[in-house]
């Protein structure tokens, strides 16, 4: 039991390394913050959130990937090499591929309820 909650407590710190090193992840957790407020204000249905909720995690997981890969790759060598370009360069598109997804979900999903409770 206690091997299970230290896993947690890990997950949590490489969590927080991220947030604490990554500007990218700082931006993607105040767009988070700002989504839920919008969430609150379109009053969403379950369905809904469940869209943003998943927008969000998939844009955290991906940064937080990102992050490992970019610290192994760093890790492995101090010189350039293309494929330690390569590999950097397509786990940021990862995080860019969830991203334009997590803007498109709060276009169809967070602007229309917006418009909708604030009578625009």
């Amino acid at each position: 039991m206690k091997r299970r909650l230290l896993s947690f407590r890990y997950a949590w710190e490489g969590f927080v390394h991220a947030i604490r090193s990554e500007r990218n992840m700082q931006i993607h957790i105040v767009s988070a913050a700002a989504a839920v407020v919008l969430g609150m204000i379109g009053r969403l249905t379950a369905g809904e959130w469940l869209w943003i909720a998943l927008a969000i995690a998939l844009v955290w997981s991906a940064e937080c990937f990102n992050t490992a890969i970019e610290r192994l790759t760093d890790l492995y060598g101090a010189e350039r090499h293309p494929l330690a370009k390569a590999a950097k360069d397509t786990a940021a598109a990862a995080v860019l591929i969830t991203a334009v997804f997590a803007g498109i979900v709060g276009a169809v999903v967070l602007l229309p309820a917006v418009i909708q409770q604030l009578g625009i």
